[in-house]
């Protein structure tokens, strides 16, 4: 089995140590990040991302906790060792370019390679190579003021590849770009995980950017809340079958970036109870619904504050629209419950219920909410196809795509409509009780 090229376990980083100042920028930070991956830390300023890059390039020992990268605590190596591991190991791209404005653009780019002791003609040569393969070849007799930022973040692409890294770290890359110059640069840092199999490392505050990764860490108080796996990336991380399960709330992750799941799953059920509501009447459904999943209301008091008029702080919707909300919202649950034990059996061999049980009740549940009546084999069918989507053998599309299929080939041969509204329900019984995707 594959080995994780960076390992860090319950990392800490203390600014001002001892002084009244002092700062825990790093609290407790535990990751792998596998050779070839593009990963993104992600999180608001001050959420600890930027000195967890800076602490696996080597820039800022730990004060506690361990970091191995390529099995090596590089901490722990011979200064010049360690400025080996610096010049070679890692490339660099920094949001403010760091480009020296006296020299041209190919020096600047060809620079790193002195300290290899590469001859002049090698340097330039290589510089120049990669110059033209990131579009900025035709400036490399410019010095670097000349340049648009988009083209001063493209020579700071090149420079960091010059002495070809195996990691390279994005710090902001395009904080101070135009949103041409952005997709620009994104394209080109995921050209070189694509084709040069390098491993990123990126940190963003940019949602536009979660797509390109294969994992997103979120960060919030130097620490690690929440790990989304990219579901249209193939994934690196070796994956046991029904670890990672693609459900709703990994789309909405992208859209919400800085919200909690629990925040997730209320945007998930109130997204399915209605369509026709203004946006203030949602942010009052949304209330209404995170307190009844808490359970901090009860289903009469869910019902009442759907009810209750506008101006009296209420959603304002009719009472028999909002008895039948409450009584999805009820059944959801319930069979979102399901869900949980049937993974929890899938994971543990000695729990209570049994899983084909569980199976055969979500099925029962599924058949009476969409109002359908099927064959002993479809029944069978549903049962199997179920069980394949909640441990994640399954995606969305395979389940919508099997129910459609024919009974004697594993089927239930709904209509499109029909497989439609029987996804789209059971996909939110899915969302409320899966929880693999998220790592607190």
């Amino acid at each position: 089995m594959a080995k994780p090229l960076i390992i860090a376990r319950d990392l800490e980083i203390i600014y001002n140590k001892g002084k009244s100042n002092e700062f825990k920028a790093l609290a407790g930070a535990s990751t792998d990040i596998y050779e070839g991956e593009y990963i993104i830390l992600f999180g608001a300023s001050g959420s600890g991302k930027s000195t967890l890059m800076y602490a696996i390039q080597g820039s800022l020992p730990p004060a506690g906790g361990t970091l191995l990268i390529g099995g090596e605590d590089i901490y722990n190596l011979p200064i010049e060792e360690r400025v080996y591991f610096q010049r070679f190991v890692m490339g660099i791209i920094f949001q403010q370019f760091n480009l020296i404005p006296s020299l041209t653009v190919l020096d600047n780019v060809a620079l790193p390679m002195i300290f290899a002791n590469k001859d002049k003609a090698t340097r330039n040569r290589r510089a120049q190579a990669l110059l033209d393969r990131f579009g900025v070849g035709m400036v490399s007799h410019k010095i670097t003021p000349m340049l648009s930022g988009g083209q001063q973040q493209r020579v700071s692409v090149a420079r960091s590849m010059v002495n070809d890294p195996k990691i390279l770290l994005a710090d902001e890359p395009t904080g101070n770009l135009d949103s041409v110059s952005t997709q620009q640069v994104m394209d080109k840092i995921d050209e070189i995980n694509t084709f040069d199999r390098r491993t990123i490392i990126m940190v963003s505050h940019n949602a536009a950017h979660l797509s390109y990764a294969h994992r997103v860490y979120y960060l919030k108080d130097g620490r690690i809340v929440r790990e989304v796996v990219n579901p249209q990336r193939k994934q690196i991380k070796p994956v046991q079958e029904g670890e990672t399960i693609v459900t709703e709330l990994e789309q909405l992750a992208r859209l919400f970036p800085y919200d909690s799941v629990e925040s997730l799953r209320v945007k998930s059920l109130v997204n399915y109870l209605t369509q026709d509501y203004t946006f203030d009447q949602l942010v009052r459904m949304e209330k209404a619904v995170q307190y009844f999943i808490a359970g901090k209301i009860d289903r009469d008091a869910f019902i009442k504050s759907l009810v209750l008029p506008y101006e009296r702080g209420g959603v304002g919707i009719e009472e028999k629209t909002a008895r039948r909300m409450a009584r999805v919202s009820e059944q959801v649950l319930k069979q979102a419950d399901d869900i949980r034990r049937f993974r929890k059996q899938y994971e543990k061999e000695h729990v209570f219920f049994d899983q084909h049980k569980l199976a055969e009740r979500l099925r029962d549940h599924l058949l009476k909410a969409q109002h359908l009546k099927l064959s002993k084999k479809q029944d069978d069918n549903l049962v199997e196809a179920i069980a394949d989507r909640v441990v994640g053998v399954s995606n969305e599309e395979d389940f919508y795509t099997q129910v459609q299929k024919g009974v004697s080939v594993g089927g239930l041969a709904l209509s499109e409509k029909e497989a439609d509204m029987l996804t789209r329900y059971f996909e939110k019984l899915i969302a409320q009780g899966v929880d693999v995707s998220y790592k607190s």
